[in-house]
């Protein structure tokens, strides 16, 4: 791990430069699943007001920052998910009620364990839920290795260009 590169939780301070982070790295991420056209028309604004509404009131959002210095270079984040019979979202998996609903690295800086410590940021070793894009086999295989297996339920994201997506969940992790 380079010297200068941290993992702590997210602040009003981090907004601008978190959806900047965010567009970086789903046009990395997604190049390939999802169409140049689509990824060129992700709108900053958007990604902005997202964080802003995240981290800028009085009880923040979960959410954590890689920081290479003072530059953001990656996030995860997490929820509680809606209780059972909610209209909201889907219904919760038998893992439980907490799900990772993001954690992305720029490219520049992964493989170098900052995925791996944003995870263990956010969920520590308690069970849990997320939803992966069905093709990203590299992020499948990264969220494997921290205990997560694919439960069944499939989505298409319609906004998505019908990008299709799994749910991987965990049981709480023991510690040796």
């Amino acid at each position: 791990m380079a010297a200068g590169v941290a993992v702590r939780r997210a602040v009003a301070g981090d907004i601008e430069q978190l959806a900047q982070v965010h567009i970086r790295c789903w046009r990395e991420t997604y190049r390939g699943m999802l169409t140049d056209a689509f990824l060129a028309s992700v709108d900053p604004a958007g990604r902005l007001a997202l964080w802003r509404h995240l981290l800028d009131r009085p009880d923040p959002a979960e959410a954590w920052v890689a920081c290479d210095g003072a530059t953001v270079v990656g996030f995860a984040g997490r929820r509680r998910l809606p209780a059972p019979g909610s209209p909201e979202g889907h219904p919760p998996p038998a893992s439980g009620d907490l799900e990772l609903w993001g954690l992305y690295v720029l490219a520049s800086h992964q493989r170098l364990g900052l995925g791996g410590r944003l995870l263990t940021a956010a969920l520590g070793t308690q069970a849990a839920s997320l939803w992966v894009a069905a093709a990203n086999s590299n992020a499948i295989g990264f969220y494997r290795r921290f205990g997560f297996e694919p439960d069944g339920a499939e989505d298409v994201l319609a906004d998505w260009e019908d990008l299709p997506e799994i749910r991987m969940v965990r049981a709480e992790q023991r510690l040796p």
